[in-house]
């Protein structure tokens, strides 16, 4: 429906009512001019006829035609009123004749004439007014008794054309008209001259309210002199006092929001039933490979390539209870994400739904490393158990009785007992070690390098001349570090063991130490062995993992003597790497933090 301003609408309204009035008053003012006209000239033609009645009245009744026509020619009152002398019984006893040069005026026709004698018999005025069909002009005749009232002895007729009256009754009409419309275009002036100050209070409010909607909270208010304005721009004032405040605590609440979302671990994602996405935090992007700025707006089909979190979307959507499942990513590496959906519901009945995604890649990953550690302390324990229950029962079966069988079998329960001590004390040991590293209450003391690789070297000097292995230590003996320096023995004696254990006779182990960064202090651990399949590098720091399982076991390896140098390392704040090559050997190297700060 098209609008109108408010000036205009007053305006028109005004301009309606004073045309209304206009044209009322100038059809009331042209009907009493007509009426007054009218009126006047009835009297005109009344005087005249009475005038000539009354001296009828002196002179006798039955004077000759000629004789009453130069009296009424006497006394007519202008050229184009014409006299009369009518009988009772409506006959015409004398007439005026039309003057030299004057205009004709006919004469009422018997019926209008009986009517008229008909209306004097009272003794009463008459008269009556037609219309000439020939010329177009309308005739005025006037009856006045002559005689006793109810018995009048003639009629005196008066007959006048009012063409010159009609034509100064239009003339003063069309004066009247145009005064009106005059007086009425100055009114139009003047209402719209009243309409626009009556409408710009309204305007300047209407636009500081359109100042207020866009954001502009400085806008001010009209002030005037009309209640209604003033009301209308108080309740604005108001509105404007709620819209700082309710935009202030959105901000705020936005700004927490924001806050929340973004130091959240979990991703969260919100979309509508459109599965257009309205928000998004960082984590949420970085899990799926977007940027938050291009993707509010648009729907998952165009972002989002995995099809299974589209149809958890939508499952999330059309559920009324809360939905929960588990998705791969893939990628470089693929991750698992398990995701937790929840519908929502506003009043203009749209849905959507809000999806929290939590990489749990890195937990199930550690449960993998529980379960196998589980399996694998299990089947470490179960060994030599096993070993040790079998020899005895074969011992309490009669073997005991034959001292070489009972000499033998009672030194492998005694190893077994020895391994099963080993393991069990590798697990104390990474068991304090990690414990350690969580609480960060490791005892560091800044101490040279070299004596803890010369005291590592001397703890494995034995082993080493038993497999003919020459062990070398080179390190600058003012190379210092905050250690600890029992724990780094027992990682670098760990290295140097598994060193010996896989080199051949005749090789060399080389123990270094040297400052690679002005903060940092690198060890290295050098063999010449059979080196590791470039397969096994990533998982050799896992509890019992093993290259060579029948070769560990043969020479005596618990599987944890790696996993023990790592946690280690970690409580030093420091890293481990291994670079190996099949048939050249391995190094190994661990780099620590110089100083603690």
């Amino acid at each position: 429906m098209p609008r109108s301003r408010l000036a205009w609408r007053l305006f028109a309204g005004w301009c309606s009512l004073v045309a209304t009035v206009i044209a009322g008053c100038t059809w009331l003012a042209s009907v009493q001019l007509a009426r007054l006209a009218d009126e006047a000239e009835r009297r005109r033609l009344t005087d005249a006829a009475a005038a000539v009645a009354t001296r009828l009245a002196a002179d006798a009744i039955g004077s000759a035609a000629d004789e009453f026509a130069a009296r009424a020619r006497e006394l007519r009152p202008s050229a184009d009123v014409s006299l009369e002398l009518v009988s009772p019984t409506g006959d015409t006893v004398a007439s005026t004749a039309d003057p030299p040069g004057g205009t004709a005026t006919a004469r009422p026709t018997a019926a209008p004439v009986r009517q008229l004698v008909a209306a004097t018999r009272g003794g009463r005025t008459a008269a009556s007014s037609s219309l000439d069909p020939a010329t177009g002009r309308r005739r005025l005749t006037v009856a006045v008794p002559h005689g006793p009232p109810g018995a009048p002895v003639a009629i005196v007729l008066a007959t006048a054309d009012t063409f010159a009256a009609d034509a100064t009754l239009a003339a003063t009409q069309r004066h009247l008209i145009v005064g009106c419309l005059a007086v009425g275009g100055l009114a139009a002036v003047a209402g719209w001259w009243v309409a626009r100050r009556a409408a710009r209070p309204v305007e300047d409010l209407a636009s500081s309210a359109r100042q207020l909607a866009g954001g502009d909270v400085t806008a001010a208010l009209p002030a005037s002199d009309v209640a209604e304005v003033a009301e209308l721009a108080a309740a604005l004032d108001g509105l404007r006092e709620q819209f700082v405040e309710r935009g202030l605590l959105i901000g705020r609440q936005g700004t927490q929001q924001e806050a929340v979302l973004g130091s959240m671990i979990e991703g969260v994602l919100a979309i509508d039933a459109r599965q257009r996405i309205v928000g998004i935090n960082r984590a949420a992007a970085d899990l799926l490979g977007l940027e938050v700025e291009q993707t509010v707006g648009r729907t998952l089909q165009q972002i989002v390539r995995n099809p299974d979190l589209r149809r958890f979307a939508l499952e999330a959507i059309d559920c009324r209870e809360p939905v929960e499942d588990d998705i791969v990513l893939r990628g470089m590496t693929d991750r698992t994400i398990r995701l937790r959906g929840t519908a929502l519901r506003d009043v203009s009945g749209e849905g959507g739904a809000v999806i929290v995604l939590d990489d749990v890649t890195a937990v199930e990953r550690l449960e993998n490393v529980r379960r196998d550690f589980v399996a694998n302390v299990s089947h470490e324990l179960k060994t030599p158990v096993a070993s040790i229950k079998g020899f005895v029962e074969t011992l309490l079966d009669g073997a005991a009785d034959n001292p070489a069988d009972r000499g033998r079998f009672l030194g492998i329960i005694g190893r077994q007992a020895d391994r099963l001590a080993a393991i069990i004390d590798d697990l104390l040991a990474l068991s304090r070690i990690e414990q350690s590293e969580g609480a960060g209450t490791l005892p560091l003391e800044r101490l040279p390098v070299l004596a803890a690789l010369q005291a590592a070297a001397a703890d494995c000097e034995a082993r080493a001349g038993e497999r003919s292995i020459w062990l070398e230590v080179d390190c600058p003996p003012d190379l210092a570090a905050e250690i600890n320096q029992p724990l780094v023995e027992q990682a670098v004696i760990n290295l140097v063991d598994n060193a010996i254990k896989y080199s051949d006779a005749g090789r060399t182990v080389r123990i270094e130490g040297v400052r690679d960064e002005p903060d940092h202090v690198s060890i290295r651990v050098r063999d010449e062995g059979c080196g590791i399949a470039e397969e096994h590098l990533p998982r050799l720091f896992e509890r019992f993992y093993r290259v060579d399982k029948a070769r560990s076991r043969k020479l005596g390896g618990t599987g944890l003597g790696l996993a023990i140098v790592k946690h280690i390392v970690q409580a030093h704040g420091g890293t481990v790497t291994v670079e190996s090559e099949p048939g050249v050997g391995t190094l190994f190297t661990l780099r620590l933090p110089a100083s603690r700060g």
